[in-house]
């Protein structure tokens, strides 16, 4: 499966469904963006881009790169749980698997890095799904920790802010700290149940695997389960998420004054987890790089602090750039050195 995403198939009619499908998300990305454009004036969009603060967005865009690094880092720790693997070759994967995400929705990225996980350091379709899995878990975790924090830490001045916009606010503070502590604690309860199936399917997770979707399953729970339950591992993967949301939000804190927008204090960092939050969703329908999603995301959330379309249209051709620039250095000499075997790493024997 992998495999047909970046290698050529050897049957035209399936190259050419995966040119018309490509085709028709940039179409619908084209067609999403104009419709936002609606709104906002070009002239003015222009302009505020002739504006930008260059100094602000070099750094959002080399904090986002760090941000990048310490994601595949994370990787790392997460196949290291069950099956200790060098660093290097486990960053470049990671690389490779960031680039494919921004081209491909639902995150098909992370079926290039099971592959190469798999085909390249020999790990288990399990081991390699349950450590992916595990990486985004924690780092939607502990997001929703960060949010929370956030929300909490400028109560008062966003309980005041909620107030003035009236009808523009859909939700109270009390409503989405309610939501996101609910899901926070079932998260939890899901991952301490896990580490208790583990326990009851424990075997050699170097065993020969099995095939079988329902074996297939077992094993990537147990593989999942022993991760989790690496306790030191698993401590340091989440406190690395956590330092790697402070920087993925203080990208896109730095982009507004790179913007040249000013919001009121405490807010930016609402503003920017909102965006951030947003675009993680656009992203399941529509590939990030596409611009159609971010876009979107920016207008909706920084309409509810008083943004203007136009500034907002602008804002988010900026988050564009921090967001894609740094994946393209970072993962394009990975993703070239394995070019060549790349059929043989994604495409070998189960």
């Amino acid at each position: 499966m992998v495999g047909s995403i970046l290698v050529d198939s050897p049957l035209p009619s399936a190259r050419t469904g995966r040119l018309r499908i490509g085709m028709l998300q940039l179409a619908v990305s084209l067609g999403v963006i104009a419709l936002l454009l609606h709104d906002a004036q070009l002239d003015r969009v222009l302009a505020n881009l002739s504006r930008v603060n260059t100094g602000w967005l070099l750094a959002a865009i080399l904090i986002k790169a760090c941000s990048l690094t310490l994601h595949e880092i994370r990787l790392w720790v997460a196949v290291c749980a069950t099956h200790p693997r060098p660093l290097l070759p486990v960053v470049g994967i990671g690389y490779c698997s960031g680039l494919a995400n921004s081209f491909l929705p639902v995150r098909g990225g992370d079926l290039v890095a099971v592959g190469l996980l798999k085909g390249e350091l020999g790990l288990p379709v399990s081991a390699s799904v349950a450590a992916v899995g595990l990486t985004a878990f924690l780092e939607a975790l502990a997001f929703a920790v960060f949010l929370l924090v956030v929300m909490a830490s400028g109560a008062a001045q966003w309980a005041a802010f909620a107030e003035e916009s009236g009808e523009a606010m859909r939700f109270t503070l009390g409503e989405a700290m309610g939501g996101l502590t609910l899901g926070a604690l079932g998260a939890i309860a899901a991952a301490v149940v896990l580490v208790i199936v583990a326990r009851r399917l424990r075997r050699d997770p170097d065993a020969p695997e099995r095939t079988g979707p329902v074996e297939l399953l077992r094993q990537t729970l147990f593989h999942t389960g022993s991760s989790i339950g690496s306790w030191g591992q698993t401590a340091l993967n989440l406190a690395l998420a956590g330092l790697q949301m402070v920087l993925l939000v203080g990208c896109f804190c730095a982009l507004f004054p790179a913007a040249g927008m000013q919001l009121e204090p405490d807010l930016p960092l609402l503003a920017a987890s909102g965006v951030i939050a947003f675009s993680a969703l656009a992203a399941v329908v529509l590939p990030p790089a596409y611009g159609a999603g971010p876009t979107a995301s920016a207008i909706a959330v920084l309409g509810l602090f008083g943004v203007s379309p136009d500034a907002a249209v602008a804002f988010s051709a900026l988050t564009w750039l921090a967001n894609n620039v740094p994946i393209l250095v970072l993962g394009l000499l990975p993703l070239t050195r394995r070019m060549a075997r790349l059929g043989e790493l994604v495409g070998g024997d189960g």
